[in-house]
């Protein structure tokens, strides 16, 4: 078992030379590119997704390996999740090739077994950097394909930032320097969550409400307001033709802004993000003395670096609290 510790980007614009300027300014230990084709599996009653887990085969040339992610998660676009990795032949994964644990009984576990089906595939090129930065190594991943399900396709465009050895830290240190290239905004979501709706087996993405509970500890409220802005923002991308939609997931996106910045007063001592949050907050209320950082179109302003690294300043500090 290990833990899958990552920041993932959606890339939004042509990053290729902006982003081979940063690569040879950083030490790679290793380089390679790879076509890889996955296929994810689940009973028609969706039994795996109901314990929140991932089921997939991979396959590069003559290599195949099953793959299974547990429950994790997820903050700003920092993804943790323990994954396990086994050989397979067949054209099914085989559930026994897993640790016993994870599994609520092995009764269960075979009952899922005989009802596995292929739901989605994810088809892509993948490059491929081992960086040595800050006495850490991490891998970087950009991948370019497409997710196909029974109800259509959509592409994939993403990088990917994976802890291999060493602190967060670091981590996240790569991850500014990579948002500010420009062209990139943090993703929360995984390729499979995109890939099951495609399969017209996951929700739509929709409004949803905020829990602004003051008995919700200072942390917990802080995750739950970045959480509420990306899955906005997201909603807000993804209805481009209905402007009531547009509109009210904005503000939707305002009030886990708004959040954040409350519930950060409370604490003893200033966050590193407090003044930049404001800022944008100002901005967001079309304040005329705002700071003109920020761009005043939401397409801009979501692709920002300054607004990039501002969400991942958030993710590294509710990391590291908890």
């Amino acid at each position: 078992m290990q833990t899958e510790i990552e920041i993932k980007f959606f890339v939004a614009s042509d990053i290729q030379t902006a982003l081979s300027n940063l690569l040879n300014s950083l030490e790679i230990n290793d380089c390679s590119q790879q076509q890889l084709g996955n296929i994810y599996f689940d009973t028609p009653t969706l039994a795996l997704r109901q314990l929140e887990m991932g089921l997939r085969i991979r396959r590069c040339d003559a290599f195949a390996e099953q793959t299974i992610k547990c429950r994790g998660q997820v903050v700003g676009g920092l993804h943790a999740r323990p994954e396990y990795n086994a050989p397979v032949s067949g054209a099914l994964p085989t559930l026994s090739a897993f640790p016993d644990e994870i599994w609520p009984t092995l009764t269960e576990r075979d009952c899922i077994q005989l009802q596995l089906v292929a739901q989605f595939r994810t088809d892509f090129l993948r490059r491929h950097w081992l960086i040595a930065v800050e006495n850490a190594e991490i891998e970087l991943a950009w991948d370019q394909g497409e997710i196909v399900g029974s109800q259509g396709s959509t592409t994939i465009n993403e990088l990917e930032l994976e802890l291999k050895s060493g602190d967060t830290a670091a981590l996240f240190a790569l991850a500014r320097r990579l948002a500010k290239i420009g062209g990139l905004r943090l993703g929360a979501q995984s390729k499979a969550q995109r890939g099951y709706r495609l399969a017209g087996l996951g929700k739509p993405l929709a409004l949803q409400s905020l829990v602004t509970s003051e008995v919700i500890d200072v942390a917990a409220a802080i995750a739950a307001g970045l959480s509420h802005w990306q899955h906005h923002e997201q909603l807000w991308l993804e209805n481009p033709q209905d402007k009531t939609l547009r509109q009210q997931a904005f503000a939707a996106l305002c009030e886990g802004i708004a959040l954040i910045k409350r519930r950060a007063n409370e604490l003893a001592q200033p966050t590193p993000w407090h003044s930049e949050l404001a800022s944008l907050q100002l901005h967001l209320q079309a304040d005329a003395n705002s700071d003109r950082q920020w761009p005043i179109e939401p397409e801009d302003l979501f692709l920002c670096p300054d607004y990039v690294e501002l969400q991942l300043t958030i993710a590294a500090w509710l990391h590291h609290a908890a």
